[in-house]
């Protein structure tokens, strides 16, 4: 991973700077080009093919995660104790348990992009969700500005950039794909047992 962020601040940052990308969306959609036309589609010596080539030889022993329990493994979990009236904090905000559960020691689970939803567990037993008291704290609205990168000031590095040569190729490359026919789709599973 370090040897991959290496090259990142190799290749692609200089680039970016260089094209002076202003928005965060805009670093993004270079980054995606870059990413598929510079690194996985680009025969690495190690290991004798592309990324993109070696993800593709494996798929059929990919497992794929439900959404669920993405969430499931990567939410917060925080333990706290309920005062006397059943109600606990979490990064300044104030939430009302079950009545129950006052004086015990609980574990909260969220997520912190929602700071209304709180899943509240008492020795491994689920009890209704938390009710946001004061909520003081809300989630970063993505709105915020982004700093942009310092944008050169010589025109002639801005006419000609790598960055806009991967997109180029990037576009290219899907539409070479999208007019390619695939057989296999053209048999329904009924047709492949007759053949």
């Amino acid at each position: 991973m370090e040897k991959f962020n290496s090259y990142v601040d190799r290749s692609f940052e200089p680039e970016a700077r260089r094209l002076g990308i202003e928005t965060l969306d805009e670093l993004n959609e270079y980054f995606e080009y870059w990413l598929s036309e510079n690194y996985n589609n680009k025969k690495h010596s190690s290991i004798g093919a592309t990324p993109e080539e070696i993800h593709s030889a494996g798929k059929a022993h990919v497992k794929y995660i439900s959404p669920e329990k993405l969430r499931d493994v990567f939410i917060q979990r925080v333990e706290r104790k309920a005062n006397k009236t059943a109600t606990v904090s979490i990064e300044g905000n104030l939430y009302k348990l079950e009545g129950i559960l006052a004086n015990k020691t609980v574990q909260l689970r969220f997520d912190k992009k929602d700071p209304a939803n709180i899943e509240v567990y008492c020795n491994g037993q689920r009890y209704k969700n938390a009710e946001p008291l004061i909520i003081r704290n809300n989630v970063w609205d993505g709105e915020a500005s982004v700093d942009s990168f310092d944008a050169p000031t010589d025109e002639a590095m801005l006419k000609t950039s790598y960055l806009k040569l991967l997109k180029e190729k990037y576009e290219n490359r899907l539409k070479d794909k999208a007019n390619r026919l695939n057989f296999t789709s053209l048999y329904s599973k009924e047709d492949a047992q007759n053949v």
